[in-house]
């Protein structure tokens, strides 16, 4: 596996990117640190003899995020983690990864997250640096996921090459994103769009990772098919189908509810709408709507 540049991220932003797997993310960082072009600080919850094994911290400022007293070790603590950033961004340029965000978010809570997220949007602007938030989207409430995107928003840092021997050529899988500031309905929820049916040729596992995050992203409750990430390659595509027929289900019947937005109440078309991205009682909505 090798990596492609892709564009530069925009100085004085900051920035979300999806990587669930932590290896990947040591092998980006250390593929970036042999760049002169700018200062790394990564703050971690792996301690340096473990980052050592992946990375050359003679090139990169790495902090171990910790409870533990030492030296280069960072405290879990807003006010340190603040306090850290900002001593950085006042001099030179470069980039800060911070890594640890579902542990962040699950000591201090998700309100109090999203305000620290804005106030380092703020001190951010204008200055030469970037901010990155490698996470695992999967690990985060789709509402709150989507406000998040709003202050980071995702941006495609690389793309990944994978050379594979194979005695056949698949077909490629034609693959839509879904763009990184999804719009809002009236209701404050994410719009929901309808997109193109997997084939299973060519399915894999990180092709459905994807497609689960694109349903998350729209604040779709599709738990259901996370299983399938672990399952044999035909059972894993035969839940993802399943699924597939519920959200599209879903998708159509809030386009019906939208057609008759002003025979219904408010109440009944917020809840309707949050009964969809549950993915439950779809037939009971169907009725309602064509009894209207």
């Amino acid at each position: 596996m090798g990596f492609v540049r892709g564009e530069k991220m925009e100085r004085g932003h900051i920035y979300s990117c999806d990587f669930p797997q932590g290896a990947s993310l040591l092998e980006w960082i250390d593929w970036n640190s042999q760049s002169s072009e700018n200062h790394l600080v990564f703050l971690s919850r792996l301690p340096h003899r473990r980052l050592l094994e992946h990375i050359d911290i003679a090139k990169v400022e790495t902090y171990w995020m910790t409870h533990r007293v030492g030296q280069a070790h960072i405290a879990p603590d807003l006010d340190a983690l603040h306090d850290l950033i900002q001593s950085r961004i006042n001099n030179h340029h470069g980039q800060i990864i911070l890594e640890g965000l579902e542990w962040l978010v699950t000591l201090h809570g998700e309100a109090v997250m999203l305000n620290f997220i804005r106030t380092l949007r703020d001190d951010l602007h204008r200055t030469q640096w970037t901010l990155l938030f490698p996470l695992d989207e999967l690990a985060f409430d789709s509402v709150w996921l989507a406000r998040f995107h709003r202050e980071a928003p995702v941006f495609e840092l690389f793309q990944q090459i994978e050379t594979h021997s194979s005695s056949h050529e698949e077909q490629p899988v034609e693959f839509e994103q879904t763009p990184p500031s999804i719009e809002a309905t009236n209701e404050g929820l994410p719009a929901l769009v309808m997109l193109n049916r997997l084939p299973e040729v060519g399915f894999t596992k990180a092709i459905l990772r994807k497609r689960i995050l694109q349903w998350r992203r729209m604040g779709l409750d599709v738990s259901e098919v996370e299983p399938a990430l672990h399952l044999a390659d035909h059972e894993s595509y035969s839940l993802y189908s399943e699924v597939e027929g519920k959200v599209r289900r879903a998708v159509e019947l809030e386009r019906l509810l939208e057609q008759k937005e002003s025979m219904l109440s408010a109440s009944e078309l917020t809840t309707s709408k949050f009964r969809i991205r549950q993915l439950t009682g779809l037939e009971e909505i169907l009725s309602l709507v064509q009894s209207l």
